[in-house]
């Protein structure tokens, strides 16, 4: 019995198919790139608008700042939900989306504080009590003996 090995043969299946994959990795790279650069021209655009936004936002009435307080708390977990999947992904493997992202938060972070500012400044404020004062400075005092003595 004649046994005959044409290695040639045997591999060949495995060079062509290891081409097809190499034209697939390449394709999809080049998607991801593509959209990690559309994407991060997005965050770069809405930063911007949230720079100027953070210039303008004393001018606003009492009403405007209100319903954009509310707006404000959607958007800031909405945001806080993509940053968290942004880092299961490793952030698109972009340092300039990370950088982005975060930055957009802090932005948005900023704006929320100067609208509740704006918001709250005409408030009332009520006055604590010398009674509560007392009561909660001698609750402190309690626990803190508490805490030491363990």
């Amino acid at each position: 019995m004649y046994l005959s090995i044409d290695i040639q043969d045997m591999a060949q299946p495995i060079v062509s198919d290891t081409k097809k994959v190499s034209f697939i990795v390449r394709f999809l790279y080049f998607i991801k790139n593509k959209m990690v650069t559309k994407y991060n021209n997005h965050l770069t655009t809405f930063n911007l608008a949230l720079e100027g936004a953070l210039n303008r936002i004393d001018a606003l009435n009492l009403e405007k700042s209100t319903s954009l307080l509310s707006e404000m708390k959607g958007i800031i977990t909405s945001l806080e939900n993509v940053e968290v999947d942004l880092a299961k992904a490793n952030y698109l493997d972009s340092d300039d989306v990370k950088q982005n992202i975060k930055y957009s938060l802090e932005c948005l972070y900023k704006l929320e504080s100067k609208l509740h500012k704006n918001v709250y400044k005409s408030a009332p404020i009520i006055e604590t009590e010398d009674d509560l004062k007392e009561g909660f400075s001698k609750m402190k005092a309690a626990s803190l003996d508490k805490l030491l003595s363990c």
